[in-house]
């Protein structure tokens, strides 16, 4: 484990490093209006009431087209999506992926797109295989259409369990493939809840791009034991190297709170996912549960929340995200607790690698009173930039403070540390009547896991989250945003 500080030398290195970047490269090239959108058709919610909940976002760009996933409960296909052909101008609901027959679509969106604009979304789902029903991970792939539109194709089988059960969280990539030089290969790694030992393996899958996809390495288990395991996430360098990071909880953890039992770890392969013999440690040591109570979210489902009232709850993970800067750099996020005498706080915290991960630098990226959580990452020459939600605190009481929350963003860099807190929505966001849940689609204390965001050109900023700002027919209305932003030259200050 590398030391929790940042040398002067790296900070010299960096320092003339950004300056020479500079130089070569127009940082301020965004060129494009910061503008909040609203990416769900609202016209839905109105028909399908009380089924309106659109939550979990992720989205990939190719060039001024974007493509943007979330659960959505309008439809029987659990799996929304949407787009934009102008970079985030304006956007279409496409309404839902097709389904396969027999097959159901489960949301948990992930987005990823190749060099030559083929899309991939990933999700949970069950499909029928040999006349049973199993549940898998599947990928549905989309080509963009000359008049700006997109069509999504049928769901395709990319992700089965070690035996029939339940499979969950899947996040993709597409990046070079380390044993087909000059190809490219899409990569998908979920956590599997078949027994034996559910819930303690994270599972690894390779295949070709294209529209069709052909299975390169099919649904092999990267990470076992009898700790428990989750929110596996694969990032890819420019050599083919594939770096899964994961949530690892000693056993019967889950609904422990203030007692050091989580940690985020790392598993990496060397030869395009034959082998993953590395896997070492993320974070420094054990942390605290992202949670400040455990409350019943219905039969034998007790979970760890942030606890706003006994009607609205945010059930948390601490869920990593990670990404890869130009210079090789690797950086990863996650939320965690830290109880100090009776009072819990979450924060964002932030890891740091420059030797493709073998040692590790940890940043605590938030310091606030109020909790925050649900954070993602995206690196580009500005720096590495954190995405979270942080509950508003007018008062300085900390905790939920005034019990809304918006989305904020600060920036890390080894030469600069970190920027001061922006704010990137609009407005704060209630948290939703969820406990029981006022949506019938929809499972109690549920409140999304997991937001995104990603680099645009330029030094664009293109972030996704789901919040509750809107109400129809009296409930607060989970829907899903976009904002683009653009960060200024170091020397010209900190954001617009």
């Amino acid at each position: 484990m590398g030391k929790n500080n940042h040398k002067d030398k790296d900070k010299e290195y960096e320092k003339k490093k950004e300056k020479k970047a500079h130089k070569k490269h127009d940082d301020c090239g965004c060129n494009h209006k910061e503008v909040e959108r609203q990416v769900n058709n609202p016209g839905n919610d109105i028909v399908r009431f009380p089924r309106i909940t659109q939550s979990e976002t992720s989205l990939a760009r190719f060039k001024n087209f974007i493509l943007y996933g979330f659960n959505d409960s309008n439809d029987a296909s659990f799996s929304g999506f949407a787009f934009s052909n102008n970079l985030g101008e304006s956007w279409t609901d496409g309404g839902s992926l097709p389904i396969n027959p027999g097959g159901v679509n489960g949301g948990d969106p992930s987005i990823a797109v190749d060099r030559n604009g083929v899309f991939y979304y990933s999700q949970n789902g069950t499909e029928n295989i040999n006349g049973n029903p199993e549940d898998v991970i599947s990928v549905s792939t989309g080509t963009i259409n000359p008049d700006g539109t997109i069509t999504m194709n049928p769901p395709q089988i990319v992700g089965r369990g070690q035996n029939p059960g339940f499979q969950d969280k899947a996040w993709i990539t597409v990046g070079p493939d380390a044993n087909n030089p000059g190809n490219e290969a899409l990569y998908i790694a979920w956590t599997d809840f078949s027994q034996p030992n559910s819930g303690s393996k994270i599972r690894f899958s390779k295949f070709s791009t294209g529209i069709t996809l052909t299975p390169i390495i099919q649904s092999k288990t990267i990470v076992s034991g009898t700790n428990e395991t989750f929110g596996a996430f694969p990032v890819l360098d420019s050599r083919g190297n594939i770096f899964v990071f994961y949530e690892s909880r000693l056993p019967g953890s889950f609904t422990q709170l203030g007692v050091p039992n989580r940690s985020i770890r790392m598993a990496k392969s060397t030869n395009g996912g034959t082998t993953f013999s590395i896997n070492v440690q993320v974070s420094n040591g054990l942390f605290e549960a992202a949670a400040t109570n455990v409350v019943s979210c219905g039969p034998n489902n007790n979970r760890p929340v942030i606890l706003v009232d006994q009607q609205r709850v945010i059930r948390m993970f601490e869920i990593p995200q990670a990404a890869i800067g130009a210079d090789g750099t690797i950086y990863v996020v996650w939320n965690a607790g830290t109880v100090v005498g009776i009072r819990t706080f979450i924060d964002v915290y932030l890891a740091y690698s420059r030797d493709e991960g073998n040692s590790w630098n940890q940043v605590k990226v938030t310091n606030n009173l109020s909790h925050s959580y649900f954070p993602s990452i995206a690196v580009n020459s500005e720096g590495a930039h954190v995405q979270y939600n942080h509950f508003n605190d007018p008062e300085g009481i900390g905790g939920i403070g005034d019990g809304t929350f918006g989305i904020f963003t600060k920036t890390f860099s080894l030469a600069n540390d970190l920027t001061a807190e922006r704010m990137v929505s609009n407005r704060f966001s209630p948290v939703p009547i969820n406990n029981p849940n006022f949506d019938p689609g929809i499972a109690n204390c549920y409140m999304a896991e997991y937001n995104q965001v990603i680099t645009g050109p330029g030094s664009c900023l293109l972030h996704s989250w789901g919040d509750n700002r809107n109400i129809l027919n009296g409930q607060h209305n989970p829907d899903v945003f976009f904002k683009l932003t653009a960060s200024k030259k170091k020397d010209d200050g900190d954001f617009d």
